[in-house]
């Protein structure tokens, strides 16, 4: 028996929920405490010390990137969880959140290009004279700032501290605002970029669209 005309779209349709992975456990607190010092620590040390008009600048950005790289390593191969908490790669978030956050990064890029010219012309920065370098030092940047800073402050003040998640990019964009000293208006043009990536990577939770795109801005501002 044939079914009549009435009863073809009878069924309610079915929309298949965006997959999720399981959510991974969070890191200690008091681990995330210490990761947290430490950074901040160094961060001021380092601008105190050795900020970008100093000669000895290279030489802290080269033991930044050795400690840096080193401990992302151990992390990503020793500690459970680490490599999707520090945004390496994915994991706990939906597949929207993870296009979102993609698509973000890829608008704010093109976005930014007519400021990025203006911040050009208008702006004193440093030059960038090996490339490889320097996207070496955009990953320890985005690693140090939004993998142990920003997700620090989300982890110690969730639950704590209304609009927790905003106050961690404040502070993170302030921070990262400040590793550019002595410099004003650079520290001014950083703080507020810091500002859109902290949010894209609350978003998506991947490192490695806002360091690439971390790169590829500055490689124009400061080529």
């Amino acid at each position: 028996m044939s079914l009549g005309p009435d009863r073809l779209h009878t069924d309610p349709i079915r929309v298949r929920p965006a997959r999720r992975r399981p959510r991974l456990p969070k890191p200690p607190v008091g681990r995330v405490t210490v990761e947290l010092i430490v950074a901040v620590t160094g961060l001021f040390a380092t601008v105190l010390l050795a900020p970008q008009s100093s000669r000895w600048f290279v030489l802290a950005t080269a033991i930044a990137c050795g400690v840096a790289v080193g401990y992302a390593i151990f992390g990503a191969i020793r500690l459970p969880g680490a490599a999707a908490w520090w945004g390496f790669v994915w994991g706990g978030k939906d597949e929207d959140d993870l296009a979102r956050g993609f698509f973000q990064t890829g608008l704010l890029f093109f976005a930014s290009l007519v400021p990025i010219a203006l911040m050009k012309c208008s702006i004193r920065t440093p030059a960038v004279s090996h490339p490889a370098a320097y996207l070496l030092w955009c990953f320890v940047q985005d690693f140090l700032f939004f993998s142990i800073i920003e997700r620090g402050l989300e982890r110690l003040t969730a639950g704590k501290v209304v609009g927790h998640r905003h106050i961690a990019v404040a502070g993170t964009a302030l921070l990262f605002g400040l590793s550019h000293f002595p410099m004003v208006g650079f520290m001014l043009a950083t703080g507020l970029i810091a500002v859109v990536w902290g949010y894209n990577f609350q978003r998506s939770r991947l490192l490695w669209p806002v360091t690439a795109s971390h790169f590829v801005l500055g490689l124009i501002v400061m080529s």
